[in-house]
């Protein structure tokens, strides 16, 4: 039995079919989350900001163009969602605020991480390249997914993963120069 596609599924949406969005929100949750995650280092905003993408992507149905992929359209709203939120703070305020969280739920499942020293490196990148490495190595985007799912030009979204990558080759060295 071969299941329907994304743009399948919004269709049934768009009938009247409230339920389908539930097989939307199961396949691309994730994704979601991990890329706001990126964004935020905070498990509780990301876990937030993943459900409003979710909500927020359920009222404006009406606009997604099924020609599109349908998990880029929704990672594209879970960056602008979490860019506005961010917007007003600044850096150096929310690591500080995420600290805080962390050390006062100290049972809180994490996330899982996949090398000891990249989450770290990845969370001292700027926002911008780390989304975009998100986006590429995470994700699988092409270079074109992320020029429009981040609202760049694809030479902005090659230069953005190659600094990125370059940059994060730089912290891991440096780190591993440290613990020697």
């Amino acid at each position: 039995m071969m299941s329907a596609s994304d743009a399948e599924i919004v269709g049934q949406c768009r009938a009247g079919d409230t339920e389908a969005f539930a097989e939307l929100v199961q396949r691309n949750q994730d994704a979601v989350f991990n890329l706001v995650w990126s964004m935020t280092g905070n498990w509780h905003e990301a876990a937030d900001i993943t459900q409003e993408t979710f909500i927020r992507a359920y009222r404006k149905l009406y606009s997604y163009k099924p020609e599109f992929s349908f998990k880029n359209w929704v990672l594209s709203i879970g960056a602008n969602l979490t860019r506005n939120r961010f917007r007003s703070f600044s850096r150096r305020r929310r690591m500080q605020e995420t600290l805080a969280r962390i050390q006062a739920v100290p049972d809180e499942p994490a996330p899982e991480v996949r090398d000891e020293g990249l989450e770290p490196a990845l969370a001292r990148l700027p926002e911008t390249l780390r989304t975009a490495l998100i986006l590429k190595h995470m994700e699988g985007l092409s270079y074109e997914e992320i020029a429009r799912t981040l609202g760049i030009g694809l030479s902005a979204a090659k230069m953005r993963v190659a600094r990125g990558r370059d940059e994060l080759v730089s912290l891991l060295k440096s780190e591993r120069e440290r613990e020697k």
